[in-house]
């Protein structure tokens, strides 16, 4: 059975809801489209659902000028792409980058939204979050592009407590076909015209127990994520990969890609070019 592509996810707004697309394709700071926006506090921090759960009901749309949002109770607005850099903003990691301000009404909006004063910033052309990977990056965490298994989604919610899918793990690119965990061996992928490095065994925080619907907080995948997919030490790796991945769970991988403009597509077969050991042991079914 070949692997295949079955989503691919985009997240137009940090820690926004997803936007599923047929296609999608590669730009230089990973899928076109995905996480150049931000919420930012006063100072310029990166807002999350981590400090604001409620991030989760917003729904961002892709327009022709810029983005379309809305969010239960507030109603919708329309915001223009800005274009101009004219502030810093600090990405996840604590880094600066120069991005554009979206406005006083979007301040307004986000600011009710989560109750707090905060505004809204975006990455232009202009904009570049380099931090030392060979592509540089987004508004994502750290990993341009991540790519998560069916397969490993139903080992967990098999063992859970309670059911969740694979929204809480917000992936741009789920892939079937594929046995449970063998992702985490794939260190170089291709997909069409495009070729994929491996980066790292991506490291769980707590939003994974943010219900993408609802905002509300749920005791799993945690739970079942620290029975079988708990990173205790990994002594051999390179010293930031330890920093990021012990004392923390692993779901998905994520990748480079240097072909900007290369497309991919729902239904796209997954080619596996190089595999190496995992990060850590798959568990025992």
């Amino acid at each position: 059975m070949p692997i295949t592509i079955s989503a691919i996810d985009i997240y137009p707004i940090k820690s926004c809801r997803r936007v599923s697309v047929h296609t999608a394709a590669i730009a230089a700071t990973g899928l076109e489209g995905d996480r150049l926006f931000q919420v930012v506090s006063e100072d310029g921090s990166c807002v999350t659902q981590r400090q604001h759960r409620v991030l989760a009901t917003v729904s961002p749309l892709i327009t022709p000028t810029g983005l379309s949002v809305s969010a239960p109770d507030h109603g919708a607005i329309e915001i223009p792409q800005p274009r101009q850099l004219d502030t810093t903003a600090s990405a996840l990691l604590g880094d600066q980058v120069r991005v554009a301000d979206s406005g006083d009404e979007a301040a307004a909006w986000f600011s009710a939204i989560v109750q707090a004063p905060v505004r809204l910033v975006a990455m232009t052309e202009e904009s570049n979050r380099q931090i030392g990977l060979p592509q540089a990056v987004s508004f994502a965490d750290a990993g341009p592009i991540l790519v998560a298994n069916e397969a490993s989604l139903a080992f967990l919610v098999e063992r859970a407590s309670e059911p969740f899918g694979m929204d809480r793990f917000r992936p741009n690119i789920v892939v079937t076909g594929a046995d449970a965990w063998l992702e985490d061996t794939w260190q170089s992928i291709a997909i069409g015209d495009s070729a994929l490095a491996h980066m790292m065994a991506w490291p769980r925080c707590a939003v994974p127990q943010i219900d993408q619907v609802t905002a509300g907080r749920r005791r799993e995948p945690a739970r079942v994520l620290r029975s079988h997919r708990w990173c205790h030490s990994v002594p051999d790796a390179p010293g930031h990969v330890r920093r990021a991945v012990e004392g923390n769970a692993l779901f998905g991988v994520t990748f480079t890609s240097l072909d900007e403009g290369a497309v991919i597509s729902v239904g796209d077969e997954v080619e596996v070019i190089e595999t190496g050991s995992p990060l850590i042991a798959a568990p025992p079914n």
